[in-house]
């Protein structure tokens, strides 16, 4: 792999969960190196944190005081750096995701880590034509998971009277 990956555990909850993070990371990464058509070379961080964490950062560097499930932090404009930037996850809002969304919290997290790979090298989702090149990507690289597509959110069953 062509993108070396470093990961950090804040909240120790997260090593409460069944998942294997530093496989999914992987795992998730190699998936969108193998649908991108540039190879990038470099370093990733990657954080789990929890919900507090998160909601600072959002408010310091987005103006947001609200947690939210992920934040990327790409690194750019150093010569030389072998840094892309870091991605930041909160348990307690993926968790709350997956749940709402009917996802397991493997399968959102992966894709949120993809996302925020994405983001590191300067994918973004702020008009129509850049949201849908990101969603592409992120829905192939899925696939080879094992992942259905995201966007098709399936709601759990509600009883209606």
């Amino acid at each position: 792999m062509t993108v070396s990956i470093d990961i950090a555990i804040q909240d120790e909850a997260w090593r409460q969960t069944e998942i294997d993070l530093r496989a999914l990371c992987e795992q998730s990464i190699k998936g969108a190196l193998a649908i991108l058509d540039h190879q990038p070379v470099g370093e990733l961080s990657i954080a789990f944190t929890d919900d507090a964490a998160i909601q600072n950062l959002n408010r310091d560097y987005r103006g947001k005081d609200k947690p939210t499930n992920v934040l990327s932090f790409p690194i750019h404009g150093l010569d030389n750096n072998p840094m892309l930037g870091d991605v930041v996850l909160a348990r307690e809002t993926i968790s709350r995701e997956a749940k709402t969304q009917n996802k397991t919290v493997t399968d959102h997290l992966a894709h949120l880590i993809i996302h925020g790979f994405l983001h590191l090298l300067d994918y973004d989702h702020l008009d129509d034509a850049e949201a849908a090149e990101m969603e592409r990507i992120e829905i192939l690289a899925l696939a080879q998971m094992g992942i259905d597509n995201p966007y098709d959110i399936h709601e759990p069953n509600k009883v209606t009277k």
